[in-house]
């Protein structure tokens, strides 16, 4: 058990950083970081509430440090990055492009849900039909995603390096779930789904692999919805303004992820080192100083102090 184990960090910038540095200090973590995760397979799981910056930071990751990476949604100009193992592609995108899809099915009956809340009387037909509908709906795109992150935790043992990952099963059970059954103004995922959800958890993905690293990016609200606005998804698109299903969830998720990492130590999930990222400080995309900073924050929770020299 290392040091770290269990140990939770805060990223911050490190203000005294000249700028002629700035190179030298980068690539240093950058080869240090290359060299651990190639020797050692390790697995560092991404997670947040929808528009944090999973996959930005997944993605700068992977082509920094030489990890493979893993990502939830098809991206366009950038999918799966698996290094010398070309045949897992189609086995992750399949998985992926359903998962999609049945994203946008659910997006769709949460916002003809609303529209009935707002037009039917409480027991119309009409309202009933919209709400049995979003309910399989809400079930089945957590299928979707247990489907897909079963597959990628499956294929990581057999993947040369280590592994960086968007997203996780947890966060899919213990934030989305948790919200969609409990903090909306009507469930949206019933109780009886819910111990579906929980069976499979137990039966299928306790024997998989845990990651060594959880990296949790936050954010408020309102930095998620302008970042989301700015990204144009398909999925998430409604017109000039976000769907109000996508920020009705984004809202009720954030304070989930307050409690996420305690939820996960309890149920015996995770015991392992955390790195937050306030990402309305920490911007790990335009800012190379704050980059500088999640990469040593990273370093130093999953490197031995004696292997970095």
């Amino acid at each position: 058990m290392t040091a770290a184990m269990g140990r939770t960090l805060s990223v911050e910038e490190d203000p005294n950083i000249r700028r002629h540095e700035i190179a030298s200090r980068l690539t240093n973590v950058e080869r240090r970081l290359l060299t651990y995760l190639s020797r050692n397979q390790t697995l560092i799981a991404c997670v947040g509430n929808i528009g944090a910056g999973k996959s930005s930071l997944v993605k700068l990751l992977a082509y920094s440090t030489g990890m493979n990476a893993l990502f939830e949604l098809p991206d366009e100009g950038f999918e799966d990055h698996v290094a010398n193992n070309a045949a897992m592609y189609p086995l992750l995108a399949t998985a992926k492009h359903s998962a999609k899809r049945t994203l946008g099915r659910y997006y769709g009956a949460i916002n003809d849900f609303i529209i009935a809340q707002k037009a039917e009387p409480a027991n119309s037909p009409a309202l009933q039909s919209a709400k049995r509908h979003l309910h399989q709906a809400a079930l089945d795109i957590q299928h979707a995603y247990l489907d897909l992150r079963k597959m990628q935790l499956q294929a990581m043992p057999h993947l040369q390096a280590s592994t960086c990952i968007d997203g996780s099963p947890l966060a899919d059970r213990y934030a989305f779930c948790e919200v969609l059954h409990r903090d909306m103004d009507e469930p949206y995922l019933t109780a009886d789904a819910l111990k579906v959800i929980d069976q499979r958890l137990e039966e299928e993905f306790r024997p998989l692999v845990r990651p060594g690293l959880l990296v949790v990016l936050k954010s408020p609200v309102e930095n998620l919805l302008r970042n989301i606005g700015d990204r144009q998804r398909d999925e998430e698109r409604g017109g000039e303004d976000l769907p109000e299903g996508l920020v009705r969830l984004v809202r009720a998720l954030n304070p989930r992820y307050d409690h996420f990492v305690d939820n996960l130590r309890a149920g015996g999930w995770y015991h392992g080192p955390v790195l937050e990222i306030d990402v309305s400080r920490i911007d790990f995309v335009s800012n190379v100083r704050h980059l500088i900073a999640v990469y040593e924050g990273i370093e130093q929770l999953l490197v031995p102090r004696e292997f970095r020299g």
